[in-house]
């Protein structure tokens, strides 16, 4: 009896703490809505689902493969024009114009000297923000939610419109706007483009 009256105090606790979660979520979004929807009045929300808990371990792998495939990008593009300019010099060699030849090489030792700063520098950058984020890697810490949103609203010619968003809810229940200043405040990097 008293095992039996224990689960069901857990179980109201958790239904009661997620029913005051949903009320603010929904609170940010109505103030969200009232701000920055062409017909506030329209709004009619949906459904408001929690799609997801995402933790600081999951951000910093998606930040961190970003850049990843940054650095082997940058890696990529410098050995095409390493390769663009060897078959100039090669070109050049085999013209037989010695003052075409001199003017190749030298514009080809600028190019090289650009591309080695411009792999250099870059690889460096990108490097520098993935051991940042290194200290998150094993972090289980909640860094925010993600909900999905089904509303509908007039647009901004009158015709009412359903729409299904994505909406990222911090810890804190309040809504994240732009997510990339969320991330360079709370992770010092943002998402790449």
């Amino acid at each position: 009896m008293k095992n039996h009256l224990t689960k069901t105090l857990i179980i109201f606790s958790f239904l009661f703490i997620s029913c005051s979660n949903e009320s603010k979520v929904k609170n940010e979004i109505d103030e969200y809505v009232e701000k920055n929807f062409n017909d506030p009045d329209s709004y009619e929300l949906v459904d408001l689902k929690l799609f997801d808990t995402i933790n600081e371990q999951k951000v910093s792998n998606y930040l961190t493969n970003q850049r990843e495939v940054k650095i082997n990008k940058i890696k990529n593009y410098v050995k095409e024009k390493r390769e663009e300019h060897s078959k100039i010099a090669a070109n050049a060699l085999f013209s037989g114009n010695h003052y075409y030849l001199i003017a190749a090489m030298k514009k080809l030792d600028k190019q090289k000297t650009i591309l080695n700063r411009l792999e250099k520098d870059s690889v460096k950058i990108v490097q520098n923000e993935i051991n940042q984020l290194k200290k998150y890697i094993s972090s289980k810490k909640m860094s925010h939610y993600r909900y999905v949103h089904e509303y509908r609203a007039k647009n901004d010619v009158g015709a009412l419109v359903k729409c299904i968003d994505t909406l990222r809810i911090n810890k804190d229940l309040k809504l994240i706007e732009d997510f990339q200043e969320f991330l360079l405040n709370r992770y010092g990097v943002g998402l790449l483009e």
